[in-house]
């Protein structure tokens, strides 16, 4: 009997994906987990993990872990696709046991790439720290910190939410101490910042506050965002004090989002009032951040073509008609 294609074999797995879960579509599945195709285990797992086959814990735990463990990892699992599918299944059928977790945490895959090679367990370290907080995992904030510095994003971003998640002081502490040493990505401390504002927003808004101040113009950026995004009661007048008294043309941008994403009434008045008074150049800017956060609201957006209208500026009527074509 001829070998079927990977082609076939996945369009099997996939007919398992509907009808009832009986015990052909568990024998099905659990067939697939083990192909030699790590393109089929990933598929086989995905379903599992969709059709909540809890019986197939065990399993999908020893998979997991003797792909880990392999010799041959990039032959066993190239690009990481069947390990990233089974923690994400392990944490859709809420699997209590933290080993595969804390296996998969620290897992570097290096695989050849144009000009060298690459790490490509990233995401699976960055879903294990996920799973990990929603188990509360008690020593989360020891065994996250060192993935604050992880050579990839990916997975700095994951331990700042899972951190964020977990809440407590192990967690203040450890972020304070990743904003302090600074990221090459902003949008990691960015998230440090909203982390902070969530876990204890009355200790920590004045530390974010303070970074407003620190002269280092990407981590200003990231802490105005994140007291946008935090939209906390003293958000706004925090961000109007400070926009008020800077003049960094370069700051002034996104410090018009920060102050738009409070969404509150008194910051959308604000705003229009810049729109209908500020040089032309802050204007558009301020535009683009009406846009971005009220765009989708008719009646404010109204008012912002009514502001615009009475200003007589074509250019600045030509941007608006950008974002809004009908008006």
């Amino acid at each position: 009997m001829a070998k079927l294609t990977l082609e076939e074999k996945l369009a099997a797995v996939n007919q398992l994906a509907r009808g009832p879960v009986d015990d052909d579509t568990v024998r099905g599945l659990r067939a697939g987990l083990h192909d030699a195709s790590n393109m089929v285990m990933a598929r086989a797992t995905e379903i599992i993990g969709e059709r909540l086959i809890d019986a197939i814990i065990p399993e999908l735990i020893a998979v997991f872990t003797s792909l880990i463990q392999s010799r041959q990892p990039v032959s066993a699992d190239k690009l990481c696709r069947a390990k990233e599918a089974l923690v994400l299944a392990l944490d859709a059928l809420h699997n209590i046991d933290v080993d595969p977790y804390l296996l998969g945490l620290n897992y570097i895959q290096m695989e050849p790439v144009y000009g060298g090679k690459a790490d490509t367990a990233g995401i699976v370290r960055a879903n294990c720290a996920t799973a990990l907080s929603r188990l509360h995992y008690h020593e989360l904030a020891l065994v996250l910190a060192p993935m604050l510095f992880d050579a990839e994003v990916q997975p700095r971003i994951a331990a700042v939410k899972a951190l964020k998640y977990a809440g407590g002081e192990a967690a203040e502490v450890a972020l304070h101490v990743k904003i302090h040493a600074g990221d090459t990505a902003p949008e990691v401390i960015g998230e440090a910042f909203i982390a902070l504002l969530d876990i204890d927003p009355e200790r920590e808004l004045p530390f974010v506050t303070e970074c407003l101040n620190g002269g280092d113009t990407e981590r200003t950026e990231q802490a105005a965002l994140a007291l946008g995004t935090a939209r906390l009661p003293e958000s706004f007048a925090i961000l109007q004090k400070f926009w008020a008294s800077n003049t960094d043309l370069e700051l002034r941008k996104p410090l018009l989002l920060a102050i738009a994403l409070t969404r509150s009434d008194e910051a959308f008045s604000y705003l229009l009032n810049i729109l209908a008074e500020e040089s032309l150049t802050t204007a558009l800017h301020t535009l683009d951040a009406l846009a971005i956060i009220y765009g989708p609201e008719k009646t404010r957006r109204e008012r912002i073509a009514e502001t615009i209208k009475k200003r007589h500026t074509p250019r600045l009527a030509d941007a608006f008609m950008g974002y809004f074509p009908l008006g």
